[in-house]
């Protein structure tokens, strides 16, 4: 996971807005409604465990307008990856995503994308005036702390070239570097070439790659078909949101799981109904294929989750001994929550029982889980958000070696106490990385998240306010 992970990343795109420049001015983006946008990127990675070689095949429409100056946009990304680690393998794989570009790059976020479409990677901003042009200009997400420092490098009347280093969780847990140089066609608005070079230290990751960026066409779509296209691609948005919302409520849902599984199903069914432009069937075609296939699996884990959720949590700490039925005692206690404890990075021991009375929340992760590294921004802002509040977060780290969870929480700058074990996901039936478990005021397990989200920062705040509001 962690290596499809880091070829996702390399991917780098599409630039649109609205507007234009000349020789020497602040450049801008220029998509106009209907037009049509084709890039490929093609990667290559030598790495301390494989080769691979990777292709993202890109296609922009810009199939809108709107009153604050930004260009509605619709991508199409298709990857074709082939690694090479004594056996040869493949992965082939096409997401669509929906946002909206300001003149400058600005993106305006949307629940369509993310992974493995992400604008703030593939999207580089454009300086904002004179004084940046000429010093140099960056942009911050603040869901997942990424700061991407942009140079310009060109000359009065030269093309428009400019520099861009990432400083993302990528670049900040496995010791990386990703550097890219941009060429900006001013009459086009449009990238038309890129350089990418990316290093990894890590030791799973060690190794370097390269690649390049081409603007392969510029199109225009027939006028007659824009509406019909732009309303569809909505559908199939709206469709695949209303589907998220409705499944994320199936693991927690115990004994209606499987009639909230046909209701989800049924709102992909009736989307594609009603779809005749090819790229959002297609799309909800493989939404259906996918939700077939792993949806026996959603509710069997909604089974294994009716096993924690509103159940005591197990206790912290290891206190196994050499004696089976001395075991089997600790063991019972550890389920009814006797304090045993756990030590954190700092050495400082604690017991779940002396958190009673407050909200906690545990963050399972490990330094190789690259969905765990790009969550943590989310769980360091919960952890922000409730400093001066009856609520305690803690990370729970898993690492062979210590050194791997120091690294970790010096370079994500990590406040709160990590707790160092190795059983302790088992006992709360730790499957997948990341999971966050909610423990409510009385020691009982509350929620439960497996996996990364955009929103997880605001699934987690809302159960914690919940939790707070019914203790007052």
């Amino acid at each position: 996971m962690l290596t499809s992970i880091v070829r996702s990343w390399f991917a780098a795109g599409l630039l649109a807005a609205v507007g234009a420049a000349g020789a020497g001015e602040v450049p801008r983006y220029v998509l106009k409604p209907g037009q049509v946008v084709d890039y490929e990127e093609r990667q290559s990675y030598d790495g301390v465990n494989e080769h691979s070689e990777t292709t993202w095949i890109s296609r922009i429409w810009v199939v809108g307008r709107n009153d604050d100056g930004s260009a509605r946009v619709v991508i199409r990304q298709s990857m074709d990856s082939k690694s090479k680690q004594g056996s040869t393998n493949e992965s082939i794989s096409t997401s669509l995503a929906r946002f909206d570009v300001f003149p400058d790059g600005k993106i305006t976020p949307g629940h369509s994308f993310g992974f493995p479409v992400d604008p703030s990677l593939i999207f580089p901003r454009l300086p904002e005036n004179d004084q940046e042009l000429a010093g140099g200009w960056r942009s911050i997400d603040s869901r997942d702390e990424t700061t991407i420092q942009y140079k310009s490098t060109s000359g009065v009347n030269e093309p428009f070239t400019f520099e861009a280093d990432h400083s993302k969780f990528m670049e900040r847990a496995y010791e990386g570097k990703n550097h890219r140089v941009y060429q900006f066609d001013r009459a086009k608005g449009l990238i038309t070439h890129a350089k990418i070079a990316r290093t990894f230290g890590y030791r799973l990751l060690a190794g370097k790659g390269e690649g390049k960026l081409e603007l392969k066409a510029v199109s225009e779509m027939a006028p007659a078909r824009l509406p019909t296209f732009r309303a569809e691609m909505d559908r199939y948005f709206d469709a695949n949101l209303a589907y998220q919302e409705l499944t994320a409520k199936v693991t927690k849902a115990g004994g209606e799981a499987e009639s909230l599984i046909k209701k989800a199903r049924v709102i992909l069914a009736d989307a594609r109904a009603k779809l005749t432009e090819p790229d959002p069937a297609s799309a909800l075609d493989k939404a259906i294929e996918d939700h077939d296939k792993y949806s026996k699996y959603q509710v069997d884990e909604a089974k294994r989750f009716a096993g924690l959720l509103g159940k005591p949590a197990a206790a912290w700490g290891s206190l196994e001994t050499k004696s089976p039925a001395v075991n089997r005692v600790v063991s019972a206690l550890s389920k009814s929550n006797t304090a045993s404890e756990i030590k954190d990075l700092d050495g400082h021991s604690h017991s779940l029982a002396q958190y009673r009375g407050k909200v906690v929340v545990l963050d399972f992760w490990y330094r190789g889980c690259g969905w765990c590294m790009r969550a943590m921004p989310q769980v360091k802002r919960v952890a922000a958000h409730y400093h001066d509040k009856p609520v305690a977060v803690f990370g729970v780290n898993n690492d062979q070696e210590e050194k791997d969870a120091r690294f970790v929480v010096k370079e994500m700058a990590i406040a709160y106490p990590v707790l160092r074990s190795m059983d302790l996901a088992g006992k709360y039936g730790v499957q997948g990385f990341p999971t966050l478990v909610i423990i409510d005021q009385e020691g009982k397990v509350a929620d439960v998240h497996v996996g990364y989200s955009d929103h997880l920062y605001e699934d987690v705040t809302a159960t914690i306010d919940r939790l707070m509001a019914q203790a007052k």
